[in-house]
């Protein structure tokens, strides 16, 4: 009998039945030799067989669930096969889909849709503020394609205006497929805040920094902070509620309102308008990770959507945890 000392000993014997194994319990959505289907011919460019199959299998997963995943390498065009998913799905119906991307590649995903799909309207979200530098661009402005270049001109609008149209009115302003892109960073960018407790003048607290909830000297394992302690980190305290008789989370910070009132794109879509959007699209995922505000603007993003779409070359990073945001989306 063959020794298994390894786990690469054991792989290589049963590398047939563990093969077999993955095909019965995940069979696939759809076959190599399955017609693809015609709306992929209306693609201003034509994937290519590969990419056809990755397009098909993820709008055959979102007949079946509102969640998927795309996991390939860089240059294998996971651009191209979110927008081919969105468009078989749709049945050639208009769509409207979101794209949260890093940074660098706000642009390149505006670029792309007007390459890839026909007849399409991009928008870049660029913030949600009241002020704010004039010479730059807020709220959510439309993009064209100008000799390879992006520039903002068209409609300008909000989101406190999309959310105000709604999804039928917002599709009588724009009867055609809509993609609203914005950056990972942004998306997560909220108002200004400051530290928020008092100090004791008087009584057995004397000269101590008490939580504005209970009036009780702010402690870290027995031990009363001073302003010191606070330096540019956010506090907390989970406190007793004498009324509810259960615990209650006590910020130990408020919104700084001498600075621009601003609040979280992400924030904003997740709380006032759930499922506006037909699409949702994360692009680099696995940076999406751990209990971060980017990875709670991926929850968010899901919530804003019917339907959602994560892309990835890089999966993992090696930590199981890095996993964890991803399979509960």
């Amino acid at each position: 009998m063959q020794s298994l000392d390894t786990i690469h000993d054991y792989l290589r014997a049963h590398s047939d039945e563990i093969g077999n194994r993955i095909l019965a319990s995940y069979p696939a959505l759809y076959g190599a030799n399955e017609a693809p289907s015609p709306l992929l011919s209306q693609m201003v460019r034509i994937p290519y067989p590969a990419q056809t199959l990755a397009i098909m299998g993820v709008s055959k997963r979102w007949l079946l669930a509102r969640n998927a995943n795309v996991v390939a390498e860089c240059g294998s065009g996971k651009t191209l096969i979110a927008l081919g998913s969105m468009l078989v799905h749709s049945a050639g119906r208009p769509f409207s889909g979101l794209v949260m991307a890093p940074p660098h590649l706000v642009e390149k995903w505006a670029r792309e849709t007007f390459l890839t799909l026909p007849q399409v309207r991009v928008f870049l979200i660029d913030d949600m503020r009241n002020g704010g530098d004039p010479k730059e661009p807020h709220g959510i402005n439309e993009v064209r394609l100008r000799r390879g270049e992006i520039v903002r001109e068209g409609l300008h609008t909000s989101l406190a205006e999309l959310r105000r149209l709604g999804r039928k009115g917002w599709r009588s302003l724009c009867p055609g497929t809509t993609i609203f892109c914005i950056g990972r960073e942004k998306a997560k960018l909220s108002y200004f805040w400051k530290h928020c407790y008092g100090k004791s003048r008087s009584g057995r607290y004397l000269g101590s920094l008490t939580n504005p909830d209970t009036g009780c000297p702010v402690e870290t394992d027995g031990v009363r902070l001073s302003a010191l302690d606070f330096e540019k980190k956010r506090l907390h305290q989970i406190v007793d509620d004498s009324r509810a008789g259960k615990t209650k989370y006590s910020a130990l910070w408020q919104a700084d309102g001498n600075k621009i009132a601003r609040m979280a794109p992400a924030e904003y879509m997740g709380r006032y308008m759930p499922e506006w959007f037909d699409y949702a699209i994360a692009d680099e995922i696995h940076q999406l990770a751990g209990d971060t505000a980017q990875g709670n603007a991926l929850g968010v993003l899901n919530r804003t959507a019917r339907r959602f779409l994560g892309l990835t070359g890089t999966l993992l990073s090696g930590y199981a945890d890095d996993g964890l945001s991803r399979e509960f989306i």
